[in-house]
């Protein structure tokens, strides 16, 4: 093979490789050899080169077009010392992986460098969707989780060690989704996290939202002290003063927040975090759209209510400790009582009686309520069959409860398994923010009037319910809140209040229950305001005779 030959097999493998090779001479650094790959490279990238570039005409062409430093291209270039060198180049919106080499003869001349070159932009615009989907929440495009401790764990690891954690959360949110489905759920989820994206903070100051699932976010801010946080965790509340598109209903939401500050509430990112939701289980405990900062009286609480989840739990598997008592609910024409309402009541044989104050918000945040529920409706459906009167009983059921296809058949089946009559049972619903907005919970009220239970909304005036709405419901009792009745002796337009509901109760057919009446002159006032129904000690204490209570029968104007 002579050297003709030689250089064609050379030339002729280098074509075929599946790699780009560009030849440059290392005196001249213009470029003396192309190979097919590399001509295909520069033909995709040829648009933003500013002249007309020929990739059929490269022999001879200056390196130098190809770097925006063409002086430093050819320091690098000129030494064979310098080589091999590794880069990865950014050309246009292109980016290749550089690899050039030294070509020596057999006598250790350096004679040409050979570049290689491999366009990476798919490799790299598919890692960084890999990237994003691995730290990027799908629904909200907020970062997940991964990236927040990511992120947290630097400003725990960086000079200055300042930072704090808002863990925020929706109140009431679960139930829009069970109501609605969740892709209207989805839907609030996405417009709150724009809302989250529009906060600014000052230029200096680092600030980033995350959802780490459901309708739950985190918020890492770059202050630690007490007046910044605060100022930012009232613009997240602020976003909450425009309602939201709820199935076609505007509907106002609002959210629960809790802080913790680094250092002085932990150092460690996984600490900091229980921290914030420590003082955000305060915040919602506390009352819906609350701000709570953590302190170390936090944990012991915390410690407290797991402990009395425990108990309870036994409790109510065992079905030992618990008690119901019966407060009568009297006709204020005749004293009569109508109906009792059921109250449990918990004696631990080492805590004595605890407080349904505490123990209740407990259960609710868990099952247990469902198991209190079921629990105190079949013992209440049980005393009530002894009642010689034929007092219904009334029975408060969980929100929780509501809008899930679970509560009628569970009324009927404990109706079954008792043989008390619906008519002799109230459920008592307590009016929250959600109750006028959500069908399911209608369909389940109609269906248990359809069965003959009568439905009561408790607590009226104290929630977001209107007249107006009420109407649509299958209610025929509303009760008003004991707040009314206790100012109404000093505060007249209480009293208004009091003679205005009882009014527009009565034209809807409603009867309207007076609570927390106590005094003489307590029923003197909602009697003359034409209120229907009263409770409270004036009438008779709730009262228990045995383990699972029975009626209390000093109910009565005597």
């Amino acid at each position: 093979m002579d050297a003709f030959d030689f250089i064609q097999l050379h030339t002729g493998i280098l074509d075929s490789l599946p790699v780009a090779v560009i030849i440059v001479d290392s005196q001249t650094f213009n470029i003396i050899y192309v190979n097919d790959g590399a001509k295909k490279i520069i033909e995709s990238i040829k648009h933003i080169f500013d002249f007309d570039l020929d990739v059929n005409n490269l022999i001879g062409l200056s390196v130098d077009v190809f770097h925006k430093n063409p002086a430093y291209q050819r320091r690098i270039l000129s030494d064979a010392k310098n080589l091999p060198h590794y880069a990865r180049v950014g050309i246009g919106d292109q980016t290749l992986d550089l690899k050039v080499s030294a070509v020596m003869d057999p006598a250790g001349r350096y004679l040409a460098s050979m570049l290689t070159l491999e366009n990476v932009t798919a490799e790299i615009v598919s890692n960084q969707k890999l990237y994003h989907m691995a730290h990027y929440d799908v629904l909200t495009d907020l970062p997940n989780r991964v990236l927040f401790f990511k992120k947290l764990s630097e400003f725990m690891d960086g000079v200055v060690k300042k930072c704090s954690v808002i863990y925020i959360d929706l109140d009431g949110f679960g139930i829009i989704n069970d109501t609605y489905g969740h892709q209207v759920g989805d839907r609030v989820i996405g417009e709150f996290a724009d809302r989250l994206k529009a906060i600014e903070v000052e230029e200096e100051q680092y600030v980033m939202f995350s959802r780490i699932g459901g309708d739950e976010f985190l918020c890492l801010f770059s202050e630690n002290s007490v007046e910044e946080v605060s100022a930012l965790s009232g613009r997240i509340i602020s976003v909450f003063d425009a309602p939201f598109d709820v199935g076609g209903q505007k509907m106002w939401l609002n959210a629960s927040i809790g802080i913790a500050l680094m250092p002085e509430h932990g150092i460690l990112a996984d600490i900091l975090i229980g921290h914030a939701d420590l003082a955000l289980s305060e915040a919602k405990r506390a009352g819906k759209g609350r701000v709570c900062f953590f302190s170390e009286d936090l944990v012991t609480q915390a410690w407290e209510q797991v402990r009395i989840s425990k108990k309870l739990r036994s409790a109510l598997i065992n079905e030992e400790e618990l008690f119901l008592f019966f407060q009568p609910i009297v006709e204020l024409k005749t004293g009569r009582a109508v109906s009792r309402e059921t109250l449990v009541r918990w004696n631990n044989p080492l805590r004595g009686w605890v407080s349904p104050a505490e123990f209740i918000p407990i259960a609710e945040q868990s099952d247990l309520i469902e198991l209190l529920d079921d629990f105190v409706l079949e013992k209440a459906c049980l005393a009530a069959l002894s009642w010689q009167d034929g007092a219904r009983v009334a029975v408060n059921i969980s929100a929780r409860h509501l809008g899930r296809n679970t509560l009628v058949p569970k009324v009927a089946f404990i109706l079954r398994k008792t043989s008390l009559p619906p008519d002799r049972l109230e459920i008592e619903v307590t009016e929250t923010a959600e109750l006028h907005l959500l069908d399911r919970v209608m369909e389940d009220l109609h269906a248990l009037r359809r069965m003959g239970v009568h439905i009561t909304l408790d607590d009226f005036g104290t929630g977001f319910s209107s007249l107006s709405q009420i109407r649509f419901f299958p209610f025929g009792k509303i009760k008003i809140d004991s707040s009314f009745v206790r100012d109404a002796m000093e505060r007249p337009e209480c009293a208004a209040v009091i003679g205005a509901i009882a009014s527009i109760g009565q034209r809807l057919g409603l009867r309207v229950v007076a609570e927390g009446v106590e005094t003489q002159a307590q029923h003197d006032l909602v009697t003359a305001e034409g209120c229907s129904e009263g409770q409270g000690y004036f009438y008779g204490a709730p009262s228990a005779d045995g383990r699972y209570g029975a009626p209390c029968l000093s109910g009565g104007l005597d």
